[in-house]
Formats: structure tokens, sequence, C-alpha cells
């Protein structure tokens, strides 16, 4: 297995521009490769899209959605009534996120990460929060479907809800969400339903690093009872204490101590893989892709040391 850390991007990822005044600047994915590559030997993976990639995503998409996006350019988060071109980022974007499957379920990779990648609002049949098509949904069902236990972790201001509510049927995949419980009102606030494999933080406005932290042991102790054999981590850095759209107050040590914690799981059970995605970010020039820099080459650390 392949210790080097394994990243999917291209500059194709820089033409995800929603819109003149949209939060979402893609800069903070190139941002955060370039930090990355400043502390450590990379392989960058070109997010190829592939022929069955489409089937792919209609494997966790309605048919008719996805046509919608791809074939006519039409969806309800870019500004432009119609973009083709958005269309196909986004299935990049997707791609990348299978590039590296494939290679960890080849057993040539152990972390990875796609920093265009964890769009986990994207529901069934509609996009949602910035984000389209749910390749972290679709990975953890590859993975599943090939024998293997995922456990999916998010932390973001925002619930993961469109994760949530598409794997809800798989009760072989474990979902856990660490957000802001005032931010989607209905969602990601029922607690932990064990029956069903799904595991919800939702935190006050204002909580810390203190609580973050808790919610790792918490999920440390869960993985204890799980034994994983691959984990999933959308690392949002929105709730970040400066970020435009959060009211949560995370900050570097709580990042730097949940990363840690998700190395050392993925080192005890799951012979260290970790697929990593962005999720979101509204500080493209400083906090956000510091923030993924940080959490990815501290995963990668951990790791690596663990196992060595």
């Amino acid at each position: 297995m392949n210790n080097k850390l394994h990243i999917a991007y291209d500059d194709v990822y820089l033409d995800w521009k929603l819109g003149e005044n949209h939060p979402t600047n893609p800069l903070r994915a190139k941002y955060a490769v370039e930090l990355i590559s400043e502390e450590k030997e990379v392989v960058l993976v070109y997010p190829h899209i592939m022929p069955l990639d489409r089937e792919r995503i209609e494997s966790i998409h309605d048919k008719d959605f996805v046509s919608r996006v791809i074939d006519q350019g039409v969806c309800a988060e870019w500004d432009e009534p119609v973009s083709t071109k958005l269309g196909r980022v986004a299935t990049h974007m997707f791609s990348g996120t299978v590039r590296l499957v494939e290679k960890m379920l080849d057993d040539d990779v152990k972390v990875a990460f796609n920093p265009q990648g964890a769009k986990h609002h994207a529901q069934y049949n509609r996009s949602s929060g910035f984000c389209v098509f749910n390749d972290m949904a679709w990975a953890a069902k590859e993975f599943a479907k090939n024998g293997m236990r995922p456990m999916y972790i998010d932390w973001d201001a925002h619930h993961g809800d469109g994760v949530e509510n598409l794997l809800a049927s798989s009760r072989d995949i474990v979902t856990c969400s660490i957000h802001d419980g005032t931010v989607f009102p209905g969602t990601g606030l029922d607690g932990h339903k064990k029956s069903f494999g799904i595991y919800n933080w939702a935190l006050d406005p204002g909580s810390g690093d203190d609580v973050f932290m808790q919610c790792m042991d918490e999920i440390r102790e869960l993985a204890d009872e799980i034994k994983p054999d691959v984990i999933l981590l959308a690392t949002g850095a929105d709730a970040h204490r400066t970020d435009p759209l959060a009211t949560l107050r995370f900050d570097y040590p709580g990042y730097e101590y949940a990363a840690k914690t998700v190395g050392q799981i993925a080192h005890t059970y799951s012979d260290g893989r970790v697929l990593i995605g962005g999720a979101g970010g509204y500080q493209p020039f400083d906090h956000t892709p510091q923030i993924w820099a940080k959490v990815v080459t501290t995963v990668h650390d951990e790791v690596t040391l663990l196992g060595s």
C-alpha cells in the first residue's frame, strides 16, 4: 500500500463559480493543495470523468435530476439559468472522489483527499446547500459493497443531511455529524439512532473546541464498538470562529485534536484508510485552506507515525 498522500485535483475545479457574489470560492481548493504540497510529497490524481461515472451518480441520485444538471445544465445552485459547463465541473468533482476510492479499494492508497469533495447536502432528487452530486454517500456505499464497514464522520457548521438521508437505509454504514443544531431547523436534532446507524451532535451556537473535542471522544468510543474498515471524513472549515456563515467557535487546536482522533481510529481499525473531502468553508484566502491542510496533514501524519 502506498503511504504517500493522494489528492484529487485539477484546475478544472477552479471553474466551480456559482455566481459573482456567491460565498463559495473555488480558489480555496487550489490553496489547500499548495499548502499541503509545501509540507508533504503528494501524488496528484486527475479527476477524469470515466464512462461509468454517470451510472455511479445515478446509483444514488434520481436520473431525471442527473439529466437536468448534466444534459440541460439546469441547477438551483448556480445563478446562471443554464450552464452545462457547471454540470460538467460538478461531475469532475464527483469523479475525483471516485478515482480515489478506486485506488483505495486496490490497496494503492491509505489517506486520500478531494478538496472539492464531500458535497454532503446533495439529496436524492435535488441539489442543496451548494452541493450537487453526493460523492461521499456513493463512496460509503461502494466501500460497503466491497465488504467493508464504513464510518462517515462530518464536522461542519451545517448538518450532513444529504449523506445521512441517502445512507439511512444502509444499516451497515454509520454516519456521524457534528454541527450547529440551529442552522437547519428540523434536521440533525434526533440524537443517536443506533438501530439505523445515525449519530448526530447538534451543538448550541457559540460551542467551541471543548465541545468539539468531547464529541470526537464520543466518536472514538463509537468506533471502538463499530471497528470500521474505512473512515470517510467531511472536514468542513465553516465552523471556525471567524467564518462568515457560522455561529460555532471552533479553532485550530480543536481541528488538530479531531484530526488526530481520526488518524488514531484509522490506524487501530481501518489499516490507515481515510477518505477526506473539503465540505464547507468560506474564507478562501486563509482559514479555509489552512484548516483543510492542517486536518489532512495531521491525519496523514498520525496514520504514518502510528503505522511505522
